[in-house]
């Protein structure tokens, strides 16, 4: 959840904080109301925290009217009563450690009112024991389904005993990125390269993927996590797969947002029934609703590279063609700007 402060940026960081993580559907919400979004989460790693207002509405053109953003403060108490404060833009606190075992409190004042959450304990997330890609052809779909020869990719991990687990998984994939600016030259889209050479695009997991060890108790747990497609580019396709521990107020969340709806896509198509914030609250009125959630987990991931050269019997890799061709230009270049979907940094245990 980088920072993109307001209007056309804010759309985009509230999609991936809310879409990824918490779906939020603004479209079911009144047209007169306005909701207050609370979204926070605590790691071993970091801390953030966005508090917002949901959109105004769309104008005849498609552009999205976001109000003013609240006048907003927000810190964590831990259970020793150590305070942490937070910017309320969703940027990543990576000074905040959070502690497995350790119970912790969020306060957020916002225009004059006063919000706490319900106390949530970190807890312990199992090591990822293992990622396994998994040839199969969907005989469901037609031939020429980019998805009709794939990999799923499942994780397995060994569930801790003896205590309540809950999980959630969650995955980022990297791509080198050639092109980074479309222009028009000769009447046609063409793109420009990238500068510096070493550019990935990022693209994000957009569904709810939850599970309990209920009945697993102390057992391994095996979790499909994505369907990727049997294709080129890439010819390793990168993809880091992250698992979390998450609390059981927020669990009960995600599994409600999950069973209501799987087409996760953006903040304002999802879901057909708003779910409301698990546990944060009002403390002068209980029944103000508001969207997101506060979660705490500690999380582990594991990288897998899925070979699209393999040999496959009965079934050949499909070939994505570049569908916009390169400027002849050959001093244009275009800057790899540093953002949400895009980066200058080689991802970890990368592969050309």
């Amino acid at each position: 959840m980088n920072k993109i402060v307001l209007f056309a940026g804010l759309a985009v960081l509230l999609t991936f904080i809310l879409t990824c993580q918490y779906p939020v559907d603004s479209s079911v919400l009144p047209d007169s109301k306005k909701f207050l979004i609370i979204d926070a989460e605590l790691t071993e790693n970091y801390g953030k925290v966005i508090v917002n207002y949901t959109l105004k509405g769309v104008t005849p053109q498609g552009a999205y009217l976001f109000s003013d953003p609240p006048q907003a403060t927000a810190y964590v108490l831990d259970g020793k009563g150590n305070r942490t404060d937070f910017t309320t833009d969703g940027i990543a606190d990576s000074t905040f450690h959070g502690v497995i075992g350790e119970t912790y409190t969020l306060y957020v004042v916002a225009d004059g009112n006063t919000y706490q959450s319900k106390p949530e304990t970190m807890l312990a997330c199992p090591a990822v024991d293992s990622v396994a890609a998994y040839y199969t052809r969907e005989s469901s779909r037609l031939p020429g389904d980019l998805y009709y020869d794939g990999f799923d990719v499942f994780a397995y991990t060994n569930d801790i005993p003896g205590q309540e687990n809950y999980y959630q998984w969650d995955w980022k994939h990297y791509e080198r990125v050639f092109g980074c600016k479309i222009v028009i030259e000769n009447e046609q889209e063409v793109w420009v390269p990238c500068t510096p050479y070493d550019c990935w695009g990022i693209s994000y997991n957009t569904r709810v993927i939850v599970q309990s060890d209920k009945l697993r108790d102390g057992n391994q747990i095996a979790q499909r996590i994505v369907r990727v497609p049997f294709a080129t580019p890439p010819n390793n396709y990168y993809l880091r797969v992250e698992q979390r521990a998450i609390t059981a107020s927020v669990f009960a969340y995600l599994q409600s947002v999950a069973i209501q709806t799987q087409n996760v896509g953006t903040l304002f198509d999802i879901p057909a029934q708003t779910v409301f914030n698990p546990n944060v609250y009002n403390i002068d009125d209980s029944k103000e609703q508001i969207l997101g959630a506060f979660s705490v987990f500690s999380f582990r991931y594991k990288i897998i590279h899925i070979d699209m050269r393999q040999k496959i019997e009965g079934a050949e890799a499909k070939l994505i063609k570049n569908r916009l061709p390169f400027t002849s230009d050959p001093l244009a270049q275009a800057p790899c700007t540093e953002g949400l979907y895009r980066t200058q940094k080689r991802p970890e245990e990368w592969k050309d």
